[in-house]
Order: C-alpha cells, then structure tokens, then sequence
C-alpha cells in the first residue's frame, strides 16, 4: 500500500539556494548517493574568494570545527596565475553529510555559503599501484602551445593515438577521480605512463593489457566497472576525436609535441548512474586540475600561461535552462576570469526526440495534466522538474501528483513537500520552490525510487502512468511553463540500469506516414522538441556544438534544439542567443551510424555516434588554431560553420551558424 503525506518542513537557512536533490536525498538517507562518509560537493560562496574559503578550512582549528567535515583540493589555495586576476567564487569540495547538515540549519560555515549541489560518492577502489622507475624521454621537439583536456570515462592514456613523435606519450597528466583525497591519489604523471610503456614492452610492442592491469586500471582486483577492460570507450573515442594530431588534417597543425593533454577520468559509480545531477562537482574539480597542470606544463617549459581547451561531453535533461544552473555558473565563472583563455566545448545533447521536454500555457481558472510515463524494471531514480514563468504568485499556482493506482496527493503550493510513502520508506517525493536566489523562477521538483530493485535491497515506486495537474487560480492566462524529465539512461559501455522515462502524449506525432521520425513540433500536443539543449549547456561561455550527417548535410536526428526562452531571458548571448554555436559531424550517413574513433586498444576502432563525438571534433578544430588566435571561442565557431555550410537563420535554434565538416581521426570506412 501507498499513500501520500505532506513532509515536515525541512530547516533552510534563509536565503540559501540549496540543491532542490538534497531534501531527496535526506528523505532517501543518502541510499542513492552512495554509502561512502564523504560526498563531492559544489559550492558557490557569497562573498568569499574561493582561495580566502580554503585558507579559512586549512587553518582550521578549534575556533572553526566545521573543518574538519571539509576538504578542499590544494588548487584553491593556490590557484593558477591566469585566476588570480578574477578570483572564483565556486569551489568543488568533499564534505561529510554532517557538514550539508549544519548548513541547511544555519551553522558554520552556513553565513559563507550561497548554494550548493551535491554529488554521487567515488567508488571505494585500491589504491593506485605505485608506477616502474621513470625512464628517461628524449627532449620535446617544440615547446607546448596549447593544452587538451578532456574529461570523460575509460580514458584510455596508453594509447598510440596520443603518442609524441618520440614514441613516448603525450599525456603529461592523468587523474582518476576514484579517491576520497582529492589533493593527492590518483595521478599518473607522463613520466610514470612512459615507465608503465617501457615496463611492459615486448620486442619493441606495448603490451596494454599488462600495462593497464600494472596501472591498476583494469583486473579482477579491481572492484566495479572497468571500462578500458572493453573493447570500446566513451572516453577513448572521444579523447582520439579531441586530441590526435594528424598532420595531413589539421590546419597549421602544431608538432605532437607542442600538443601536451591532460585528461581527467570520471568516477566508475558517478557516471554509471546518469539520473539526477551528480557529477556537477567532479566537473569543476575536473577542470580546476587542469587549469593547475597546464601551469605546471608552461612553468617546466619555461613559456608563458597556456591556452586550454577542455571536452565535456557530458550532459543532462533537466534543470533550469536559463544558465542559473550552478554547474553553468562555475563554468561561465572559470572560464570567464582565465587570461591567457580557456575554452570549454560542451555537446549540443541528443534529446530532441526523447519526449522529455513539455512547454505549456494554461488559461485563468484553469488546469492541465502531464503524463508521465515511467517505466518498468528502471534500477535507477527518476526525476521530473517544472519551471514556472518569472513573477508567477505561486499561490495561484497549486500542483498535485497522482500516482499509477489513483492515489493523490492533494493541491499544494510552494512551501510544501509531500513524500509518497511504501510501507515505512519514502519511495516518491514532490517538492515546490518559490523563486530566490539565482533562480528568478519557481520549480516543482518530482523524484521516485527505482521501480525495480534487483538485490531486493531498495524500496521501489510504483511504474506506470503518472500525472501531474497544474492548476491555474490566477485571473490572467499562465505562459511559459516548462517541465523537462531528467536523464536516466544506462551510459554507453556499461551494463544495463536505467530506464528513460518520457511523457506521454496522445497528441505527439512521432513518426510520418512513411515511419521517418518528425523533427518538428505540432501544435496539438504540449511536448515539444524545441528547448532540448543540453541543460548545463545555456551558460554564456561554453563553446555548444550539434551533429549533422555527412552523407547529407543534415541535423542529426537526436541533436538537441534552443535553451529556453521566455520575456527577460536573452538567451545565450552573442553569437548565437537561441542554440548552439555550430554543427560538426555525429554521422557518416545513415547506414553508418557514427564516426570513427579509437577504441581502447592502440590501432583498434570503432563507430560512435551523438553529439559527444561532434562536441570533441570541435575541441581539436579550435585547439589547432587557439596559439595563433586568442579569439578562437563562440563568435569563431559560429562565423566558421557560416562560412563553410551556413543554415537559415529559422534553423540556428539547432544548427548554430551552420555545419562545419572537421574530418575524423580515421578514414571513412567507405563511400556513403
């Protein structure tokens, strides 16, 4: 039996813009978040510099026993030189949940803290072996130019594809992410991956398997997923498509060399379950240790500060779509106050299709009903989130949630939570946030528990037809409301999990009468495919990019269209307000899905497809040119795709300026 309860209220420090998961994650006793005593966590401060926050935590003490619940990396202490010219105000931590606790209720260091957000605990794992005696490498043919980062899964650091011309590699720096000690474990330097090539080379071939099994990467003792045990990985491929130097296809293309990577790999248990924003912190943390390794690779060349280009592809359905999001505001921030620059390519997102996204308008004194189809045998949570326009009086505005059986929870308003109970666990909660903040609008957030639980060790919501009514008490006609379902789809490589959910609209025309997908909407259903762009990627900064077919020149069918749009959001700025910047390949055609790009092993390759391949194709197109051209950022990428393969101005919604046709890594496997 189920039924619905309205919550306690939750104590919220006044004026914090808290994680709208973190009261999911109290009801749900952190189940979900990994039962680990330290969780990643991101945080925007109010006042305080980032670096001025981690000399208060260091110096610690009895004064400020809170300190002892944090640990904040070395960057922020010392950042680079290129960030002290504009301090940060965000910073990724780890944090004991008696930590979030004290804020939430006001105490230390709640009067420092503005927001935070919460991520999925690393994945307990052995400690990495220590790496063979360093070898000694031949001297680098040209000083370093311009820094890669990529930060992805299954980074595979051994592979030939990012070799230097002296047969040593070319990742200077190698992070896994898998440690509770953010400062010290994890890092491979290119001196230990040179010594792990030497150490396992027999007449002359590396051995990788043996490499990576040294290297601890793969092996039984190794607990969890092992991507670089595959054949194939996200994070090869995208890293190939990234960072290979290929002289007869870049333009003016550096010596491999002068091309140094540093490349972060995400944790197993943090990208393996894809619902809800819980790799927000390891981002950011991603990215700042870039930024310091890049200064460490210009100061042992002798050379000024760097320019660094980083991949993400990575991406989420729901959230705000406005770049209030704090993941978007930590980006725009870094990224905005870095001189020599930074560019960070994120992907466009593949949810055009999804049915992820409802747009609606509801008249005076009246209600509509989304549908929300969650499916069976899901092994993950799933989360629903609605936006409601700038200045709604959330009292006129009631919501209520009624389950697959009929039970309701009742009309409620902002302020309130209901939990949606089963036996004595919390298996559903809504909560309704009224505006503050950086959030000019007000949210209702759905989550449900998993509706299958494979060890019988989880509480499960129930699957089926879930709907939700908002109601209208208002006068005036209610515009603009927006409700997008969180990602929960099993991340490529790894063995089957969740189960995306979608709504269900009688109205909603997905197929022609020729069984093409239609990628365009109609107005007689409320779920649209416009506003599908990836949801951390509406910041200003970002370098956005979709995919196209080579065969034909046209959009990939899945990439994603427009962040939102409403009176008083000017989008995403120049050049390019409504979309991304530009479109760069995801498809060799339609019989061949994918680009090429390697796979784990040295002279191995494999197709795959999404604008995550478009997003790294991009990276190795403004990499190439940033030592000559400082400019390379949004405004380039755009003029470039509308140079090379514009699009009308009534499709830059998805196509940005239009298609830019950088070639892969590998040659085509044939004529399309």
């Amino acid at each position: 039996m189920i039924f619905w309860r309205k919550a306690p209220v939750v104590a919220r420090t006044a004026g914090l813009l808290a994680d709208p998961y973190y009261e999911w994650a109290l009801a749900t006793r952190f189940v979900y978040y990994g039962n680990a005593e330290w969780l990643p966590v991101l945080i925007e401060l109010k006042k305080d510099t980032a670096q001025s926050f981690a000399e208060l935590v260091i110096r610690g003490g009895d004064s400020d026993p809170w300190t002892s619940n944090i640990r904040v990396p070395s960057f922020y202490a010392t950042p680079p030189k290129r960030l002290q010219r504009k301090p940060t105000r965000f910073l990724a931590v780890l944090a004991r949940k008696q930590l979030l606790a004290d804020i939430y209720a006001g105490n230390s260091p709640a009067d420092h803290i503005r927001r935070f957000e919460v991520g999925r605990a690393m994945q307990s794992l052995l400690a990495m072996p220590t790496p063979p005696p360093s070898t000694t490498s031949p001297p680098a043919s040209a000083p370093p130019c311009v820094v890669s980062g990529v930060i992805d899964d299954g980074i595979a650091f051994a592979h030939d594809r990012f070799w230097a011309s002296n047969r040593g590699t070319r990742v200077e720096y190698f992070w896994e992410q898998h440690s509770v000690d953010w400062n010290a474990d994890g890092e491979l330097t290119k001196a230990d991956i040179n010594a792990y090539m030497v150490n396992s080379s027999y007449l002359g071939q590396v051995d990788e398997d043996e490499l990576y099994r040294r290297a601890g990467s793969t092996g039984q003792t190794r607990a969890g997923h092992k991507p670089l045990a595959a054949r194939a990985s996200h994070g090869a491929h995208v890293m190939d498509l990234a960072c290979h130097a290929a002289d007869d296809e870049l333009p003016r293309p550096p010596a491999p060399d002068a091309w140094p990577i540093v490349a972060v790999q995400l944790p197993v248990a943090t990208v393996k379950d894809t619902s809800g924003a819980k790799l927000t912190p390891q981002v950011i943390a991603g990215l700042c240790y870039i930024l310091e390794r890049a200064q460490t690779i210009a100061s042992d060349a002798g050379v000024a500060d760097l320019p660094v280009v980083v991949n993400v592809s990575y991406g989420l359905i729901a959230g705000p779509h406005d770049g209030s999001n704090l993941l978007e505001a930590a980006i725009d921030d870094l990224v905005g106050g870095c001189t020599p620059p930074i560019r960070v390519v994120l992907p466009a997102g593949n949810n055009l299709l999804s049915r992820c996204h409802a747009g609606l308008s509801i008249g005076a004194s009246q209600s509509k009903t989304l549908t929300w189809r969650v499916l069976p045998d899901d092994w993950t949570e799933s989360h629903i989130e609605i936006w409601l326009p700038e200045d709604t009086d959330v009292d006129k505005v009631t919501i209520m949630v009624i389950a697959p059986d009929g039970t309701a929870s009742g009309a409620f308003v902002a302020g309130v939570t209901h939990e949606l109970v089963s036996g004595a666990a919390v298996v559903g909660q809504a909560a309704y946030f009224a505006a503050g903040g950086a959030s000019v609008r007000a949210s209702v957030r759905l989550s449900l528990a998993p509706t299958s639980s494979p060890d019988g060790d989880k509480p499960t919501a129930p699957a089926g037809r879930w709907r939700i009514r908002i109601a209208n008490l208002a006068t005036a006609p209610l515009c603009d409301v927006h409700a997008w379902i969180q990602r929960d789809d099993t991340a490529p490589g790894y063995s089957r999990s969740g189960r995306q959910s979608y709504f269900d609209d009688p109205g909603y025309q997905r197929y022609d009468d020729g069984g093409r997908a239609i990628e365009v909407d109609n107005a007689a259903s409320d779920v649209k495919r416009t506003c599908t762009l990836n949801a951390i990627a509406t910041g200003k900064e970002p370098i956005v990019v979709g995919g196209f077919r080579r065969s034909d020149n046209k959009p990939a069918p899945y990439s994603a269209a427009g962040p939102l749009q409403y009176p008083g959001y000017a989008g995403r700025g120049m050049p390019n307000p409504n979309g991304p910047e530009a479109m760069f390949p995801s498809e060799d055609a339609p019989s061949l899905r994918g680009v090429l790009g390697a796979g784990t092993r040295s002279s191995s390759c494999i197709p795959m497809y999404g604008t995550s391949v478009s997003a790294p194709l991009a990276a190795r197109f403004v990499a190439a040119r940033m030592p000559t051209s400082a400019q390379d950022d949004r405004g380039a990428v755009f003029n470039e795709g509308n140079v090379r393969g514009p699009v009308s101005p009534a499709d830059r919604p998805r196509g940005g300026g239009g298609r830019v046709d950088m070639p892969s890594t590998r040659r085509p496997r044939r004529e399309s």
